[in-house]
């Protein structure tokens, strides 16, 4: 999860730091720079400045791609669609889980088996669920962050 955490944190940074160097890049880019509609492809690296000697700002292409931020996204996807999966599993153990109190009766010990089997299983999935919750929070927090840095420096350059 560190690892996830990390690289959309690294991910907002290059956004902001692409979107500033759209504000200081024309100033000094000149003629070198062209301007207008595009489409990005995954492979197409995200530019981010620099201040360099002399309080010059510097655009340079980044380490973090198109594509690292289109897999940040199919991420949290999968991760919704696991804890949606794993949270209807839970649920209908949990239906299991209740059926099984109701009969008791005769076949105690052996429903003790399995209700403490099934206990087991429930608490594991629902630590997994927590976890998945987490990640997913922390996921959205960074798209959030990436949005309002992009509309914030895209306000800024118009």
């Amino acid at each position: 999860m560190l690892r996830v955490r990390k690289r959309s944190w690294m991910m907002t940074i290059g956004a902001v730091a692409v979107l500033a160097g759209g504000v200081v890049g024309p100033v000094q880019a000149g003629s070198a720079v062209k301007w207008g509609d595009f489409s990005a492809s995954a492979g197409d690296r995200l530019a981010a400045t620099s201040m360099e000697a002399g309080n010059q700002y510097v655009l340079k292409s980044s380490s973090l791609s198109v594509g690292d931020i289109e897999a940040l996204q199919a991420e949290q996807k999968r991760s919704t669609s696991a804890l949606q999966s794993l949270t209807s599993k839970v649920e209908g153990q949990g239906r299991e889980l209740d059926e099984l109190q109701r009969k008791g009766g005769s076949a105690a010990s052996a429903g003790d088996s399995q209700l403490s089997s099934l206990k087991s299983t429930i608490q594991d999935q629902k630590s997994t669920i927590d976890r998945q919750k987490s990640d997913i929070d922390a996921l959205k927090r960074s798209l959030d962050d990436l949005k309002r840095s992009v509309e914030s420096l895209s306000s800024k350059v118009k």
